[in-house]
């Protein structure tokens, strides 16, 4: 059986929880629905007496045709055994009712709430978590893992039912011949021997199974997102090959969980055989010598219910496969739901209304150990002022912000706003004063006017009909036949480049925040729609502290105060003018990036080294 555990990861053996943490977590989970599993349970008892019935009517029917009477009696007999039995027919349909009923109330209201529990912790965690964890495998968790979880507590609701089902025809067996009941009951210890073992394949191949059900599920999310770019490369071939790989780990790890799971059930069968074949052995030969110890209704009743009894002990084993299959779901919900973001929202401090003064004093920064990104950092950026920041990829500037708006959690210093340490300060209460508008505007799928609204939907009109006009969104309603009820698609895809960016500075300026945070706002548009969205910004930012991230001249030349970054470090800072007299790192980063951006310009007593030649048009 090693094969089943071939190219297994084995960190899949290293959980986190134990069954028994798994029992308790459950029960508390369940515990506000006891009044339908009671109701079920109750049911359950009387769907149990009711099939505990029927084989009694007919072995009185098969005794009475071995010592004939009357044909009236007979008659009487046979009637009433089969309105008996039809009535038993009917109270089973309806316990059958009862119990599915109790279950539909149950287990989609259980659904809900673990998936918004679920949801509620996904949205609770910082950036860092999700930089961990793949969006497919996140999915996972939400619809795979909670329907393997919710098939294994809906299965508790019969557990009971099967138990006294397995108790209550041991009784009726033993009264009926104490010596063959009790060779039937020697397969339940060798039964519990095998579910022991067969408890950790089952986990195992369970986990295995859902973490490369996962993997398709993040394959084909990445492939859906990034199918622009295959296509760009040519590649699809390769990504479907790729795929191909993902899909067929997935077919082999259900392959093995089938084949772990299924190889027992074949076993409590030849088990139940066995026991039959030695009953109706001793059973038979005891009826057909009549000496009085079994008649041969009697022997019916005692195989019927034998039968029966081995019925349930294959249904709990069947169940038993399914909890530790649930089990392995729910443990990985549980990494969810337990996962403690790094950014601990501890602050008590509630602020209606900000200046906007942003100070980081002596930050330091790391995504992961060992490896920096802002060494003892500090900057203070007065209430209204509009800082850029520049400098070379992997410099800090992203950081800087990510931090600011509290996605990352620093080691070192201190962040304060209006003099209040950042931490101190309650989340929500805080990222209200704060708007962001990045390179690749994400937008939400629905209409514009759902989008501007996101964050402040009790806007008035009038203050959505401002934003419009400032943001100049408003003129690209005009070609738009629903307007501000046109749909947007998935993030934004029936729109242009350019109008998401509009779109998500009309959603900024709407929601009115004190501190303004632009990433590489027009990096992604073109010349004209930049000259349209140019306007916005300054519109945008005027009377706000506005923090940006630029590769436009046009957005940094403007900027009250530039700073360039240099491996998490300011090794420069001042006016767009002033920096290129320096003739520093700006001025080079100035003809590297922005040079090409405008008309030659040579300020007075420039430094040679940066004088700008024109060169003409080939």
């Amino acid at each position: 059986m090693s094969w089943i555990f071939e190219g297994i990861d084995r960190k899949d053996e290293e959980r986190k929880y134990s069954d028994w943490e798994l029992i308790k977590r459950s029960i508390k989970r369940i515990a506000p629905y006891k009044r339908p599993m009671v109701i079920s349970s109750i049911t359950m008892v009387v769907a149990t007496f009711t099939s505990l019935l029927t084989p009694l009517i007919f072995a009185n029917i098969i005794d009475t045709l071995q010592n004939p009477q009357s044909t009236e009696i007979f008659f009487w007999i046979l009637l009433a055994g089969g309105i008996s039995y039809l009535f038993l027919s009917v109270l089973s349909w309806v316990n059958d009712y009862i119990i599915n009923i109790q279950s539909a109330k149950f287990v989609p209201d259980f659904m809900v709430n673990l998936r918004g529990d679920i949801f509620s912790a996904l949205q609770e965690q910082d950036m860092k978590f999700f930089d961990k964890h793949r969006s497919g495998r996140l999915n996972s968790r939400v619809s795979s893992d909670a329907s393997d979880y919710g098939v294994a507590v809906s299965i508790v609701m019969t557990i009971v039912g099967h138990f006294l089902v397995l108790i209550f025809i041991f009784i009726i067996l033993a009264l009926i011949n104490l010596p063959l009941a009790l060779i039937s009951a020697m397969v339940i210890p060798v039964l519990l021997v095998m579910s022991f073992l067969f408890r950790k394949i089952a986990r195992i191949t369970s986990m295995s199974f859902r973490r490369a059900h996962a993997s398709v599920n993040s394959s084909m999310a990445e492939s859906v997102n990034g199918i622009q770019v295959s296509k760009s490369f040519g590649v699809e071939t390769e990504v479907l090959n790729e795929f191909k790989e993902v899909n067929e780990r997935h077919f082999i790890a259900g392959f093995r969980r089938n084949v772990s799971m299924g190889m027992f059930f074949p076993f409590v069968d030849l088990l139940s055989a066995i026991g039959t074949m030695v009953i109706l052995g001793f059973g038979g030969q005891a009826a057909i010598s009549g000496i009085g110890i079994i008649t041969a209704g009697t022997l019916y009743v005692f195989l019927s219910y034998l039968a029966r009894f081995f019925f349930p002990i294959t249904q709990l084993v069947n169940f038993y496969a399914q909890l530790q299959a649930g089990f392995a779901g729910y443990e990985r919900i549980l990494q969810v739901i337990d996962a403690e973001p790094e950014v601990q929202d501890l602050g008590n401090i509630e602020i209606d209304q900000i200046k906007g003064q942003i100070e980081f004093r002596n930050v330091n920064f790391e995504y992961v150990s060992d490896a920096p990104v802002l060494k003892d950092f500090s900057l203070t950026v007065p209430p209204g002022e509009k800082l850029a920041i520049v400098g070379h990829t992997g410099a800090g500037k992203t950081s800087i912000i990510a931090l600011l708006a509290r996605f990352y959690e620093f080691q070192g210093g201190k962040i304060l706003i209006d003099e209040i340490p950042i931490r101190n300060i309650k989340l929500k209460s805080y990222r209200k004063h704060l708007g962001m508008v990045l390179q690749t505007p994400f937008l939400f799928n629905g209409t514009i006017e759902e989008n501007i609204a996101y964050g402040r939907k009790d806007a008035s009109d009038e203050d959505l009909q401002r934003a419009l006009k400032i943001s100049r969104v408003d003129e690209i309603l005009e070609y738009l036949k629903d307007g501000l009820q046109t749909q947007v698609g998935e993030g934004g895809c029936l729109l242009s480049t350019g109008q998401r960016q509009l779109v998500s500075f009309a959603r900024a300026l709407l929601a009115d925040p004190r501190i303004l945070i632009l990433d590489e706002a027009t990096s992604s548009v073109d010349a004209y729609t930049e000259s349209m969205i140019q306007e916005s910004l300054e519109q945008l930012m005027r009377g706000r502290t506005s923090i940006v991230i630029a590769h436009r001249l046009s957005t940094v030349k403007n900027a009250d105060r530039i700073i360039v970054l240099d491996q998490g470090k300011i090794i420069e800072e001042g006016t767009h003018e002033g920096l290129l007299r320096q003739g520093g790192e700006y001025a080079n980063l100035y003809n590297t990036y922005f040079k090409h951006q405008e008309v030659a310009w040579v300020p007075e007593e420039m430094p040679q080294q940066v004088v700008i030649e024109s060169t003409p048009p080939p």
